[in-house]
């Protein structure tokens, strides 16, 4: 078993990068053996080819992605070996999607040097209401309100900020997941004013391109433009006692213990039907000042 001859030609030889930065060479070897009968296998395994991952002599981002070696059709002893290198070793979706509806002319091929992308969603969730849209107050003929409460269906969107950065997510990111913003600040379209946005998740993926490997982080924010707080309606059956830090059953006018819940004052008595009802807003998420983008 043996080699006889081995040689790098000039016919064949190719280059190409595409509208993604993504550079591919072809190099063209011949390998000529003594035995027709040597296969692919061993004419692919001469000492002298490139092997898989081995860098493009003249590009050292691009890699040896593949070996081809193909027999020529009328020398049964001469082997064809075709080397493909290429930029793009791992595919991924992260690459995929940087960059799109960015001007092309001011596209850039280096991941790290990438301005921010953003997609944006509609949300809608519930809202119970107290009042219609005539400022009359949602109750039956009692003046009780209704359970379950009427709800209408409210606006939001969320917005997906992508960026490559060198390092992975930090712990400081990760402690933010299920707060709202501090302050207010810029997030892609949108001046989003203090506690109007809730950061979802986090989450980045290892990529290699152009010669750096990098992570591509997404966070995900929802935005509400009419805030997280909670309004809920201040009722009990309970009310404040006379007697410091103790509390009482609410008695019905007609005697006995109250059956439903009654609206209360801002001190903690039952208030009389006649009396407006009172509401009480809860700011249940903690805020916190995002690190920066």
């Amino acid at each position: 078993m043996a080699y006889t001859h081995f040689v790098e030609v000039a016919e064949g030889r190719t280059a190409n990068v595409d509208q993604k930065y993504q550079r591919t060479y072809t190099r063209v070897f011949l390998v000529r053996t003594n035995d027709w009968a040597y296969g692919p296998a061993y004419a692919g395994s001469h000492p002298s080819l490139p092997r898989i991952w081995s860098k493009y002599p003249e590009d050292t981002k691009a890699y040896c992605t593949s070996i081809t070696p193909t027999q020529d059709q009328g020398d049964p002893y001469l082997w064809r070996i075709t080397v493909q290198y290429a930029y793009v070793v791992n595919e991924s979706p992260e690459q995929e999607t940087q960059q799109d509806g960015q001007d092309p002319a001011e596209r850039v091929e280096n991941p790290l040097l990438r301005p921010r992308d953003y997609t944006v969603s509609t949300t809608s969730y519930p809202l119970a209401v107290k009042f219609d849209r005539f400022g009359n107050k949602i109750a039956n003929s009692a003046g009780d309100p209704f359970l379950p409460p009427v709800e209408i269906v409210k606006g939001g969107a969320t917005i997906t900020v992508g960026l490559n950065s060198l390092n992975p997510v930090t712990s400081t990111w990760i402690a933010s997941i299920g707060k709202l913003n501090q302050a207010s600040f810029i997030l892609g379209p949108y001046a989003v004013g203090a506690g109007l946005a809730k950061l979802n998740s986090v989450n980045a993926n290892r990529v290699f391109e152009d010669g750096i490997s990098y992570w591509h982080w997404t966070l995900v924010f929802e935005y509400r433009p009419d805030g997280w707080s909670f309004v809920i309606a201040n009722v009990g059956k309970r009310q404040r006692s006379v007697v410091l830090d103790e509390f009482e059953d609410i008695i019905s006018p007609l005697g006995g213990i109250v059956s439903t819940p009654v609206y209360l004052d801002e001190f903690g008595f039952a208030r009389k039907p006649s009396e407006t009802a009172t509401y009480q807003v809860f700011h249940v998420y903690p805020r916190i000042a995002f690190p920066s983008l």
